[in-house]
């Protein structure tokens, strides 16, 4: 009998994969101390090392983190926090110069380690506040190419200081070649082979890499520290060695790049959670989030880590692998610590050519592949401009990264946040202030009974309906998730209208995507509205491609589908109004009884079957239909068009024809079994002829009538103006 269940086999399976494929990253800070510090950061980098691949993930468990996103050291707010340290050791007149190998000896590195961690403190307290307060969902908002520009601008240092190390050690080149070779190709080779299917391509690279630096170069020489593990990097022990006379000076001169570190830890967790969210439907709560990472931070602030923030490679590697739960983290940074005790000395005395490959392999990693998409696109076709919001995302993207690169992060922050504002401004639309509706705002043009209306009026509430228009992009992307939070709870359908939507880039895809997966997920019956109307290609293709919905050739028709759902779940049977007498139509109204009687008999009797249709778009106008029994939908053009109206017992259509006598302008369909009166021209004629008063009384019917429409259609178009 197997020890292990098969629950406990996949949590297993699960905490591998997030360890192996997070290896980059979890010996980051040895790459980036002694890359940006000198040799002189390796202990205490590798103390921070260990403190953060195992400490702070265990301390995001006991905070009771959300269990699918995993946390661990990431590269864009690794670099903010050695910024921190670089420009406190500037302030206090111990060190100046770009950060980049600026060799710190012993005293000054350990000056710039006591400020930026106790500013990392302070920075890990102010993300606790925030979340405490509220702010998380704020947050959230961040549009995604801010992140991404970040990244792509900490991707860009990487490659540098890969490069920086291969000019100075040449047979080096040959070991990065390698690993960076072995990790783009390993993916072809798994594709082809179901046993490798979950050997990390990480993982390969390094020990191709490994055989390559021990055949043509020499270890990495750096000084040895005399233990593996110094407890003296203790930040609270480091402290006490602050000049008290230049501890306010020292917090003031980093109070920018403080605030910026807090930025990008915040930006480093809701990318993590909004991508398990986007592609697994993993539900977080950005207060709560927000709250554990400033705990876990503090503790790794306290100790001697580095920030510690959630985490896209091993919370995505975990979950397909078929990891859940806590016990998938506890796997990981267990098996992530016994790599560190046990291969701690070999990290220390890692070959060049080793070091600017991982450099390498991070910055591949952490680049965005739809910048690299778009880029090459733009190279294939020579086409710089894309019509619409779709290149907002890219731009924006580019500029946070060039910002970054020269500037450094606290101006891509800034650069970031303030131009992703310009352009959700200009490009503002109903989406970013989207909400859910009911039947109390909009009903469907159907025909309904009494009690129908009233049962419909008494539940509206079970039905939600939801207006997009506009351009769905990075700007609303985060709005649009947020809305299934807001779906009232019973509510058991749901229209969403995309008829108004102009444009998409894949942001709001995304979102729109993860928000109907939502819903179904809550088992609402899911209706899409208006596919046909939208101006965005893309958002057809990917609506039709969405399985689990129905779709609505408009809102009329997506309210009515709802409606039903409605009435059928009704505690008790709702009677339909089906039939009404012929002199009971308002076609007839004022009429005297000889009058009406007259007319019924010039008449001509009339069944339509359900689905037939009464008369086309461009037909000669026929005469005007009384209905006695069932419903017509009145279209603007062929079966599967937009619906103007439907119409039932006691009302008539066609008459247009009586006034101007031209062609018809819209198609009559029969929604059921059709039984009318048709009265054409002649019959009209020889009702003139008989009976004058009765010809001038259906004038003045039919006025009152299209004066009613006017009037609805201007109410209509009054609510939506408040809505929106």
């Amino acid at each position: 009998m197997s020890l292990l269940t098969p629950t406990h086999r996949v949590d297993l399976l699960g905490g591998m994969q997030a360890s192996l494929r997070g290896i980059t990253t979890t010996i980051a800070p040895v790459l980036l101390f002694v890359g940006l510090l000198g040799p002189q950061a390796m202990a205490a980098s590798f103390w921070a090392t260990v403190i953060t691949a195992t400490l702070i993930p265990a301390v995001h468990m006991l905070l009771k983190s959300k269990s699918g996103v995993i946390p661990g050291a990431r590269m864009a707010s690794l670099a903010a926090y050695i910024s921190l340290v670089i420009a406190l050791t500037d302030a206090a007149g111990h060190a100046s110069g770009h950060a980049a190998a600026m060799n710190l000896s012993a005293e000054q590195l350990r000056l710039g380690l006591a400020a930026g961690s106790l500013m990392f403190m302070a920075a890990s307290a102010l993300i606790w506040l925030l979340g405490a307060l509220g702010f998380g969902n704020l947050f959230k908002m961040i549009p995604m190419p801010v992140t991404a520009g970040i990244s792509n601008g900490t991707a860009l240092l990487l490659l540098t200081l890969a490069v920086d190390k291969l000019t100075h050690e040449h047979r080096a080149v040959f070991a990065t070649a390698i690993m960076v070779g072995c990790f783009l190709i390993w993916p072809f080779i798994q594709a082809s082979s179901k046993p490798l299917a979950r050997v990390p391509a990480v993982v390969i690279s390094l020990l191709a890499g490994l055989a390559t630096a021990m055949l043509f170069e020499s270890p990495f020489q750096m000084p040895m520290p005399s233990s593996t593990l110094d407890w003296s990097w203790v930040s609270v022990r480091l402290w006490t060695e602050l000049p008290q006379d230049q501890l306010g000076h020292l917090i003031r001169l980093g109070l920018p790049n403080f605030l910026t570190l807090a930025l990008v830890m915040i930006l480093e967790t809701f990318t993590a959670a909004n991508e398990m969210e986007r592609r697994f439907g993993v539900r977080v709560n950005a207060n709560r989030e927000m709250m554990v990472l400033g705990g876990a931070n503090m503790v790794s602030a306290l100790l001697g880590g580095v920030p510690c923030t959630g985490h896209n490679s091993r919370s995505i590697a975990s979950w397909l692998a078929g990891g859940r739960g806590t016990q998938v983290a506890l796997i990981g940074l267990l098996m992530t610590g016994v790599l560190l005790v046990t291969l701690g000395q070999w990290l220390l005395a890692l070959p060049v050519g080793m070091v600017a490959g991982f450099l390498l392999l991070q910055c591949l990693l952490m680049a965005e592949r739809e910048v690299l998409h778009r880029v090459r696109e733009m190279i294939n076709t020579r086409k710089w401009r894309r019509v619409g919001t779709s290149d907002l995302g890219f731009w924006t993207t580019i500029v946070i990264t060039v910002v970054e690169y020269f500037g450094g992060m606290i101006w891509a922050c800034s650069m970031g946040i303030g131009l992703s504002c310009l352009v959700i401004l200009r490009r503002v639309s109903d989406s970013l202030t989207a909400r859910w509706v009911n039947l109390n705002h909009h009903r469907s043009h159907r025909v309904r009974s009494a009690e129908e209306n009233d049962t419909l009026s008494r539940q509206s509430d079970r039905v939600g309906v939801l207006r997009l228009s506009g351009h769905l992009f990075f700007g609303n992307s985060i709005r649009l998730t947020q809305l299934a939070d807001e779906l009232k709870p019973g509510a058991h359908a749901v229209v969403i209208d995309v008829s108004r939507v102009r444009d998409v880039d894949p942001s709001g895809l995304d979102a729109l995507a993860w928000l109907i997966r939502a819903l179904l997920e809550q088992r609402a019956s899911v209706v899409v509205a208006g596919l046909a109307q939208t101006h965005s290609p893309e958002l057809r293709e990917a609506l039709h491609a969405t399985s689990g919905i129905h779709r609505a050739i408009d809102l009329d028709r997506g309210l009515e589908y709802c409606e039903n759902l409605v009435l059928a779940d009704a505690p008790q049977h709702v009677d339909s109004l089906l039939q009404l007498d012929l002199s009971e139509n308002s076609f007839l109204e004022d009429l005297t009884p000889r009058e009406r009687q007259a007319l019924l008999l010039l008449g001509q009797a009339r069944e339509v079957a359900k689905g037939e249709i009464l008369f086309s778009k461009g037909d000669a106008a026929d005469g005007v239909w009384l209905l006695e029994q069932g419903y017509v939908s009145i279209l603007s053009g062929g079966e599967h068009s937009t619906r103007f109206s439907t119409l039932g017992p006691g009302q008539f259509l066609g008459e247009m024809s009586l006034i101007d006598g031209k062609r018809r302008s819209a198609t009559a369909l029969a929604d059921s079994p059709v039984r009318a009166l048709l009265l054409d021209q002649e019959a009209i004629a020889t009702l003139t002829q008989r009976e004058p008063d009765a010809v001038w009384k259906i004038m003045r019917n039919i006025a009152r009538y299209l004066s009613q429409r006017v009037r609805s259609a201007s109410e209509l178009l009054a609510v939506e103006a408040v809505n929106s």
